[in-house]
């Protein structure tokens, strides 16, 4: 495999008889992802009477670019296009840096006359540029290994589910007495246990999601717990907020 992208391989056999689980049918939920983040970012941004920056502009163009890439690849990869399926592996390799950029560059746009009374606004969205970072470098470390390959590629998809639910319970509860990480990090995980319990009887590639989820869950709690108020945590966002990047 020279270059690929997205969960598009199948795992390992298991028990005798069963059926290898696969991704290359995953693109209906990257689909429904897609719809439901159209759908959740029109009142803040796809609407007329939206007004958004450059970096609003740039992270939504590469977000879109990434969740389009997701529904693609599989679809080639089950109508045997391998030609396009590693066009758009060569082409990963300049969207996902992308990605991760935009999100950067636009929690650092928000820091400008922001106290650090704020921190949270500012952990949530580098810690999903992390996660997503992570995810998308284990998955070209193993992309000779398609399980592997393909797990890592839907963990990168799940970095996505908090943006587009919180923008959801805005609209429900635009004043919420609790953060909207309540249930958006929990759900996360549910889809990461959820995926575990799919393939239990899996061997090549099992271990991926559950060390994903121990990765998340970490990067989770330090939100929910209010660890991001420790010293060395505010030093990071004094030093993010002071550089030259927007």
């Amino acid at each position: 495999m020279t270059s690929t992208t997205i969960p598009v391989a199948a795992g390992a056999r298991g028990r005798a008889g069963q059926r290898p689980v696969t991704f290359t049918g995953s693109a209906p939920y990257f689909i429904g992802l897609f719809l439901l983040a159209l759908l959740a970012f029109w009142p803040s941004y796809l609407s007329p009477a939206a007004t958004a920056t450059g970096y609003t502009h740039l992270h939504a163009a590469t977000a879109a670019t990434w969740m389009l890439m997701l529904i693609a690849q599989p679809l080639a990869i089950r109508t045997r296009c391998l030609t396009i399926h590693r066009a758009l592996g060569r082409t990963s390799y300049v969207v996902a840096p992308l990605v991760v950029a935009s999100i950067v560059l636009l929690a650092h746009s928000k820091t400008h006359g922001v106290p650090l009374a704020d921190l949270p606004d500012y952990y949530v969205p580098l810690s999903l540029a992390g996660l997503f970072a992570l995810s998308y470098t284990l998955a070209i470390v193993t992309r000779r290994t398609t399980a592997r390959h393909a797990r890592f590629m839907v963990c990168t998809a799940l970095t996505l589910i908090d943006p587009v639910v919180v923008r959801l319970l805005y609209w429900a509860y635009p004043t919420p007495r609790f953060r909207y990480q309540w249930i958006t990090f929990p759900l996360t995980d549910l889809v990461l246990l959820a995926l575990m319990w799919r393939e239990r009887h899996t061997r090549v590639g099992r271990s991926v999601f559950p060390a994903m989820l121990l990765v998340f869950v970490v990067a989770q709690l330090v939100l929910l717990l209010d660890l991001y108020k420790a010293a060395p945590w505010v030093a990071f966002v004094r030093w993010f907020a002071a550089l030259p990047l927007t």
